[in-house]
């Protein structure tokens, strides 16, 4: 209770791991759907230096409805471009009221200093060879004055480009509206079939961002608190506050306490973003992409990865007096658990290949890896590997509480020098 309190009971905590995640609830749920566009109208006179063509494409355009929006979101999955949080999110079309005019054949200076002087909202240049079909190196020029925004930037390339490649198209005798429907990219519905006949609908976005979003939960929780847990041993053991405690208790019952009260902290953490996660997935109505024996396995592979991260914690922190110290034995042990974040790409893709089966099986990557695989695979992982991978795990997590505790008992008050990663070795057979 005291290591929990001493940790979770402070402002910094309190602010990082309550308020941030509640903060992230709220922007979900309430902040982001009442968002609204507050971009001011785009009004004035373009003045346009081109083909005749062009110019009477870009007028066209200007008073049409921009389609560009709804190519984007027939694109996306269907389940998210009915979400009405999306529809919160989704950028709102600008109000437009531009008037376009052939620029008078003049020196184009006197046409930027009438730009500059607000006399024209923007000069647009467009040369005749780029309108031809040949291939040709002449770009497309468009000046603004200094106060216009990026968005309205945006709207005046954007329509001037679509407008010469309609020209382009007209040119050649073709209607540019059928072009583009007939260049138009079909929805498709992937749908897997089951050996028990049953079908899925196949959603490769979830496929790829859930497994990431759970091992990042897990990560983020198992190392937050493995961190506390190694900055109090270092701090508790300069202060000498360690030998006040060493002559009440021994140094497992010490050990023990510090790593269970991280336990609650790290809990804590996983409870606060976790909740923040479900909002998220509750605003974008994605909640039945997850299935509750994932979220039981996740739960189980948490207890292994907390306990393997704070068992490696508190062995470094017990073998060093400075937190300076400590980078030379974290090295290694993080050059080791970061290896799920190089896989991930490889495991995400292929859950039940050699890779993705070897990794999962292999301490302390088994619960980092595993959580992968288990929320990436289409089908659920065989049941022989799972089972295999907790026993493995928490087999795994009764040998490093047996060799830190060994580690513990000497480092907790050695001085001086921090010891290398062969002396520590040492420790643990003399332990």
């Amino acid at each position: 209770w005291r290591e929990f309190r001493h940790t979770a009971m402070t402002k910094a905590f309190l602010f990082g791991a309550v308020v941030m995640p509640i903060l992230m609830m709220g922007l979900f749920i309430i902040v982001i759907p009442l968002m609204k566009t507050t971009e001011d109208p785009l009004k004035g006179t373009v003045i346009v230096l081109g083909p005749e063509d062009v110019v009477t494409v870009l007028q066209s355009k200007i008073s049409e409805e921009d389609n560009s929006l709804q190519e984007i979101m027939v694109q996306l999955p269907e389940i998210i471009a009915q979400d009405p949080l999306v529809g919160a999110l989704r950028p709102k079309k600008l109000e437009t009221d531009l008037q376009i005019i052939v620029a008078p054949e003049e020196d184009i200076d006197i046409l930027k200093d009438q730009v500059r002087n607000g006399d024209y909202l923007g000069l647009i240049i467009v040369p005749e060879e780029i309108v031809q079909t040949e291939q040709s190196d002449v770009r497309l020029e468009v000046f603004i004055a200094k106060s216009f925004s990026t968005k309205h930037t945006d709207i005046l390339t954007s329509l001037t480009s679509k407008s010469v490649i309609d020209a382009r198209l007209q040119r050649l005798g073709h209607d540019p509206d059928a072009i583009k429907q007939l260049t138009r990219r079909p929805r498709t519905i992937a749908t897997r079939l089951s050996d028990d006949g049953t079908e899925a609908k196949d959603n490769e976005i979830a496929r790829k961002i859930i497994p990431m979003a759970f091992m990042m939960l897990l990560w983020i929780a198992t190392f937050t608190s493995g961190n506390y847990l190694l900055t109090t041993t270092i701090e508790e053991k300069g202060n000498k506050v360690m030998e006040v405690l060493l002559s009440a208790i021994s140094p497992i019952q010490l050990l023990g306490g510090k790593i269970l009260g991280q336990a609650g902290v790290s809990a804590v953490i996983l409870c606060m973003y976790g909740s923040a996660a479900f909002a998220g997935l509750l605003s974008f109505a994605l909640v039945d992409l997850i299935p509750f024996s994932h979220l039981v396995l996740f739960a189980v592979y948490f207890v292994i990865a907390y306990f393997m991260i704070a068992t490696i914690m508190a062995a470094i922190g017990s073998a060093v007096s400075e937190l300076s110290d400590a980078q030379s034995l974290m090295g290694p042990a993080m050059l080791i658990l970061i290896i799920p974040f190089a896989l991930w790409p490889i495991i995400s893709d292929q859950p039940n290949g050699m890779i993705a089966t070897i990794a999962s099986l292999t301490p302390p990557l088994i619960p980092f890896i595993m959580i992968i695989r288990v929320t990436a695979s289409t089908e659920m992982v065989a049941t022989w590997q799972i089972m295999l991978s907790i026993g493995i795990g928490f087999a795994s997590v009764l040998a490093m509480v047996w060799m830190c505790a060994r580690i513990f008992r000497i480092g907790i008050l050695m001085q001086g020098k921090p010891p290398s990663l062969l002396q520590l070795v040492l420790w643990i057979k003399q332990g």
